[in-house]
């Protein structure tokens, strides 16, 4: 019976690749431990086995012919998947180390003040919390689980959904109390606004979540702007403006009464946030056993 992968020895392609890569017989035999004339005749068995011509031999070394440069980019390619492959499999039972990469305003406000409950439950895994605003390759970077918001499409990556983005106008109570006319979205642009400044991806803010309600931010409307969520919700917290408050993040704070909602209006938007997996990630039971946690907290959340 046939075997479905009928190539070259691995063997001639990884030297190969090294002879094509360095441009010379020579470099390769030393990066590979071995002796010239042994990379010589696994290139002429190559050659010779594939039907076409894979180098010129110059005075100072090889250089690959228009075949040998494409096979040197498939090859390289290959080989770089494979060697992924490997280390990614010998990990998956090295420790219990979990990779979680999150915003800072979730990890600040969601994540650290329940962990102490997973630990409870799997006493046993090492959890490590990447905060970042942006989009990671987790494969790359060696991340098992990421909690990033729906705008972008992950074709390598599994992903369940998390929590839809649900968004209202949040201040502390003495605020509120300063501000007894805030009433309707009207009423919002007379006040002090809390703006994020988005850097890396759009999300919804002052403007764009007034417009669902035909209500154009007026010039005058006094805002403080921050580059981080976190920021923005501490600001709130000491009284300073109105925030735009993430459901999600915000509802533990207004359940200590340390925020309250001004208004009942609110925008879910078309862009829900998921949990998304690694090729590796998805293979390791402890990240698995994360993902259930995360799931099982915010449904617990919105109980």
């Amino acid at each position: 019976m046939a075997t479905r992968f009928q190539q070259p020895a691995i063997n001639n392609l990884i030297a190969f690749e090294a002879a094509a890569r360095t441009g010379s017989f020579t470099k390769a035999a030393d990066e590979l431990s071995i002796s010239q004339p042994a990379v010589s005749h696994a290139m002429r068995n190559l050659e010779a086995e594939l039907g076409v011509k894979l180098f010129e031999r110059r005075h100072k070394g090889v250089e690959t012919t228009e075949a040998g440069q494409y096979l040197l980019e498939q090859v390289g390619l290959g080989l770089t998947l494979i060697d992924q492959a490997i280390r990614e499999v010998r990990t998956l039972n090295q420790g219990r180390q979990v990779t979680l990469a999150v915003s800072t305003a979730t990890a600040t406000w969601w994540l650290l003040p329940r962990i102490a409950r997973f630990k409870q439950l799997h006493p046993d895994v090492d959890l490590r919390c990447i905060t970042t605003d942006i989009d990671l390759d987790l494969d790359r970077e060696r991340i098992d689980l990421a909690i990033t918001l729906g705008t972008g499409e992950f074709p390598r990556n599994l992903r369940w959904h998390f929590v839809d983005e649900e968004v209202f106008p949040v201040c502390s109570p003495a605020y509120l109390k300063r501000e007894p006319a805030l009433r309707d979205p009207q009423s919002i642009t007379r006040t002090t606004l809390l703006h994020l400044e988005e850097r890396y991806r759009p999300r919804l803010d002052w403007p764009g979540w007034l417009a669902r309600f035909g209500v154009t931010l007026a010039r005058a409307t006094k805002q403080f702007s921050f580059n981080d969520y976190s920021i923005v919700l501490q600001a709130a917290l000491e009284g300073q403006g109105v925030a735009l408050g993430w459901s999600h993040i915000v509802a533990p704070l207004i359940e200590q009464g340390l925020l309250v909602r001004p208004l009942k209006e609110s925008v879910t938007t078309d862009q829900p946030m998921y949990i998304i997996a690694s090729r590796a990630g998805r293979s390791r039971p402890d990240a698995m056993h994360l993902r259930d946690w995360l799931m099982a907290e915010v449904r617990a959340d919105q109980k």
